[in-house]
């Protein structure tokens, strides 16, 4: 038997179908939902199926965000090997609504990397900073996306690894077009290069 298609085509083929049925959607991310499985019938005629389960993060046209399990099917043709089959759909959980959509990923990273260098790391260099998808919740009137993440820090030779860093983006109202940062923790950190036990400022 033909080896099954691999995940990155799975993601391929996820994107250009579900765009297909929504071309107003933008895939903010497409992550793996657990291991593949084969599917086999026990009748000999019947077809083999193999699904990729994935979970898919989508902008919607009215500015809400969803995360939807999605299956990507793949059916063993005999004479051609697996080619796909269908996608299919299952739980669907609405991460904001209307009007309420988080920030875009870049924006995100550009106020993080800009806070990070006004006060705790003035005149050093911020890399390889990464973010998880956020967390949406609300304080009475206040709606706001809570991240974490990881990033390093350079200083002329002297290296600096932080994890842990959490931090809340928030509008004052819901006319305020600015991001706000609420900080929880602006990383732990640790020197990379020379002795590891020495601690951060």
């Amino acid at each position: 038997m033909v080896g099954p298609p691999d995940e990155e085509k799975a993601k391929r083929d996820v994107q250009t179908h579900w765009l297909k049925r929504n071309t107003s959607d933008k895939i903010q991310s497409i992550e793996s939902n657990g291991e593949p499985v084969l599917i086999e019938n026990s009748k000999s005629n019947a077809d083999i199926l193999y699904k990729f389960p994935f979970l898919v993060t989508v902008k919607h046209k009215d500015g809400s965000v969803t995360r939807t399990e999605v299956g990507a099917n793949y059916i063993f043709i005999r004479t051609k090997g697996w080619l796909f089959s269908e996608l299919g759909f299952g739980k669907n959980i609405v991460l904001s609504d209307p009007g309420r959509e988080s920030p875009d990923k870049e924006t995100v990273l550009k106020l993080i990397e800009e806070s990070l260098l006004q006060d705790r790391w003035k005149g050093k260099t911020i890399e390889n900073l990464k973010i998880g998808e956020p967390t949406a919740g609300s304080d009475l009137e206040t709606h706001w996306y809570r991240y974490s993440g990881e990033y390093e820090v350079s200083d002329l030779n002297i290296r600096y690894i932080c994890s842990n860093l959490i931090v809340k983006l928030f509008k004052e109202d819901s006319s305020a077009t600015d991001w706000k940062l609420d900080w929880k923790e602006k990383g732990i950190c640790r020197q990379i290069v020379g002795s590891l036990n020495e601690t951060s400022p």
